[in-house]
């Protein structure tokens, strides 16, 4: 079949957006001819990928779609969704022009992961699959997350902003028409208004390629239990529930070392390396980048995965971790809640902060006591990774969708 993909991010070696859009590309390009529609900044990238690797994507044909005269952009910082959005407006122009040389046999709207931002590719008159999307996800009130006066306003703007797939003229359009919607979470199949969720699949958009679980996660000779919380530094993300956990199993006689993964907002990291206070570079590390091609050995040094993020879509490092054996303790909301189980995962319900930071410490103090349940978690997660988020299981099961009766029904 011939494909045309609108994938805004779509980049190699990297992970969050950029990694959805590329493996998408990279494993329905084994089935199928592809048009990738990408953003203009995602093109030195690819052509190196393309230079070093001459063998891969032959028959994957980029598109990269720039918006003129936009000086004031700059790429994840500033001006992001309103460059977005003419950069929408700019690829339909694109494509348009392409289905009058290709007759395709869809197209598909892949990165942005949201139905909040636009995707105006069901105006081009062929089987339209929208997805993969989120944008349900939200920090569970109860929670009564700690805050700053600026990410309180996020979040309200933020949640104005869910009404969009209810009166947006063209995101309903966009799920009218669409002959498929694939949603990460529940909680975004939730936020499509109630007629078309019956087109509505929910499946996690990341996979992992078949090298992230080989070799087979190595035994653990740690002396001390070794947890890892990563991520970008980002407010929802949850690292003070995770540093006031540690510092509280700390406090209470756990052999346990934390790293915190992440860079980006350095008010909010030296925050955290305050509030670690006697523990802070000791018992507790900070460490601001890994390149993505040493994650998987990175992973390995460590027994345990902590993930406080409170309203992620997709979560790629739960997956990620648990490729290379971790068992997970994790708030139970968006995408962890998805992405794992009780058999590979501690998963703690929602609950106001301090209860929730008692809940988290009792949990690392029960994977650090029980050696038997930690390696029985660690095993299932190992599985469970490879199982539901490999690849190549991953892409079967999304390349069902193209043969849906949904999807052939016009």
């Amino acid at each position: 079949m011939n494909l045309l993909l609108s994938a805004y991010a779509c980049r190699p070696n990297m992970g969050s957006e950029p990694a959805v859009g590329w493996n998408w590309v990279e494993e329905l390009s084994k089935y199928h001819d592809l048009w990738v529609l990408t953003n203009y900044t995602n093109q030195r990238d690819i052509e190196s990928y393309k230079a070093s690797h001459p063998e891969a994507l032959k028959n994957v044909t980029f598109i990269y779609v720039r918006v003129n005269r936009a000086f004031w952009y700059k790429e994840w910082k500033r001006f992001e969704r309103m460059y977005y959005y003419l950069w929408q407006k700019k690829a339909l122009h694109a494509a348009r022009k392409l289905t009058q040389e290709i007759n395709f046999d869809f197209v598909q709207h892949v990165t942005y992961v949201s139905c909040i931002l636009p995707s105006f590719m069901y105006k081009l008159g062929i089987p339209f699959i929208y997805g993969p999307i989120s944008g349900g996800e939200n920090i569970p009130k109860i929670i009564q997350y700690p805050m700053s006066m600026k990410s309180k306003l996020i979040e309200t703007v933020r949640s104005l902003t869910q009404l969009i797939p209810v009166v947006a003229p063209s995101v309903q359009k966009a799920f009218k028409h669409a002959k498929l919607i694939i949603a990460v979470t529940e909680e975004t199949k939730a936020l499509i208004p109630s007629e078309y969720r019956s087109k509505v699949k929910v499946v996690q958009a990341i996979g992992l390629k078949s090298e992230f679980f080989e070799p087979e996660p190595p035994a653990k000779q740690n002396t001390v239990c070794k947890i890892l919380c990563a991520g970008r530094m980002l407010y929802w993300k949850g690292f003070e529930l995770a540093v006031q956990a540690a510092i509280q199993a700390l406090d209470h006689g756990a052999r346990i070392e934390l790293t915190v993964l992440g860079d980006g907002n350095e008010e909010h990291i030296n925050k955290l390396r305050t509030m670690s206070g006697k523990y802070l570079d000791q018992e507790i590390k900070f460490v601001r980048r890994v390149e993505y091609d040493q994650m998987k050995s990175f992973y390995d040094q460590f027994d345990i995965l902590l993930n406080c993020s409170l309203r992620d879509s997709g979560c790629l490092v739960v997956i990620e971790g648990m490729s290379r054996g971790l068992p997970v303790i994790c708030v139970d909301t968006g995408g962890p809640r998805v992405n794992t189980n009780s058999s590979c995962a501690l998963k703690i319900a929602p609950a106001p902060y301090l209860q929730l930071v008692d809940q988290l410490e009792q949990a690392i103090h029960q994977l650090v006591n029980d050696e038997e349940l930690r390696t029985s978690l660690a095993k299932a997660a190992y599985l469970h990774s490879k199982t539901a988020f490999g690849n190549e299981r991953k892409i079967q099961e999304l390349l069902e969708y193209y043969t849906l009766p949904s999807v052939d029904a016009m």
